[in-house]
């Protein structure tokens, strides 16, 4: 693996990191108030949305008149669908709505190979979340420019698709856009401008206040790293201090054919010492996942403290094994397996 600069590397979540929120089963947990869209991972293009079945009525996501408080509303009641299918000139095929932990998140699918994520941080304040995904997408070498848009914001393209980070009376939000124009997405993540409350700190029981794991949340985790000796060890939620089931942004896990991107990772808290060399992991596959088989995969590792990290990457390998939950990697010397168990 190549040695890169040492950034200040905070694993994306959704948080973010993540793009494709509605395209596959992705577990996030999170121990502290960072980000979950704060993960710095890249976003990749998304599988073209497919047309519904002949007879299929699309799914029509709620509408919220008046100032919308995030923390109240249905995930898709947010950012209004009907407001975008204007802006696209495109029909609404349907929406996936989610909320994992403080995270707020819905993927809108349109004709015409069209697709919107949007995520919203419900937890922590705008600037702070803002700040830090900038500083990793820019130590990442990822180009960001800024828009005249709320608060602040800016936009990153990535291979012809378009990201939209910004903050809107104090609400960090990112808004993706596959096959949308660069214009197109700016003029959606307008429609928020004039429609949030104001921002107001909260505590994290207040906005997650159920200890339940919910169906499809990561509950425990397990990276094995056996080679090279220098990086070796086992990292679990429990030796980095996660709680399950808590809020999504420092562990990330994958699991099902629509993933895409497709990623296994954890990020150790900030000053924390890691329980192994490695303070940070991620592996990223694109463009989609054949079980049992050899897929080409991009790889990060931090070692040392979070807040001061050796970051290594490159080029490498994984297989998924059939139950998608457990795998095996291979990137020049980086050798390994991982494991995730998610609620029922």
């Amino acid at each position: 693996m190549q040695r890169t600069m040492r950034p200040f590397f905070m694993l994306l979540a959704a948080l973010l990191i993540i793009s494709g929120c509605g395209s596959g089963n992705t577990t996030t947990n999170a121990p502290s108030p960072a980000p979950a869209t704060t993960p710095a991972q890249p976003a990749a293009s998304a599988p073209a949305p497919t047309q519904p079945a002949a007879g299929t009525a699309p799914t029509r996501a709620p509408v919220t008149a008046g100032p919308v408080d995030p923390r109240a509303s249905e995930p898709c009641a947010v950012l209004n669908a009907e407001a975008i299918a204007g802006i696209l000139g495109s029909s609404l095929i349907t929406t996936v709505p989610r909320r994992a932990g403080f995270i707020l998140t819905c993927s809108y699918e349109f004709d015409g190979q069209k697709r919107v994520d949007f995520e919203m941080d419900l937890l922590n304040p705008g600037a702070e979340a803002y700040d830090k995904v900038i500083k990793s997408q820019e130590t990442l070498g990822n180009r960001v420019e800024p828009v005249e848009l709320g608060d602040v914001a800016a936009v990153r393209e990535s291979n012809g698709d378009f990201s939209l980070y910004m903050v809107v009376n104090g609400w960090y939000a990112v808004v993706y856009g596959y096959g949308i124009e660069r214009q197109a997405l700016i003029d959606i993540g307008r429609l928020l401008t004039d429609r949030m409350v104001a921002f107001t700190p909260t505590s994290l029981d207040a906005v997650v206040p159920t200890s339940v794991p919910a169906p499809g949340s990561l509950i425990d985790m397990e990276v094995v790293i056996e080679a090279p000796p220098e990086m070796a060890g086992t990292t679990t939620l429990k030796s980095l201090n996660i709680v399950s089931p808590v809020m999504a942004g420092f562990a990330m896990c994958s699991i099902g054919p629509l993933a895409d991107p497709f990623i296994v990772g954890f990020i150790v808290p900030p000053d924390q010492d890691p329980p192994t060399p490695v303070a940070t992991f991620s592996l990223s596959v694109s463009g989609g996942v054949t079980v049992n088989q050899p897929v080409p995969a991009t790889f990060e590792v931090g070692l040392g403290r979070s807040d001061d990290l050796q970051m290594f990457g490159g080029d490498g390998t994984v297989v998924v094994a059939a139950d998608w939950r457990s795998g095996t990697f291979e990137a020049g010397r980086l050798k390994g397996r991982w494991t995730c168990t998610v609620a029922d």
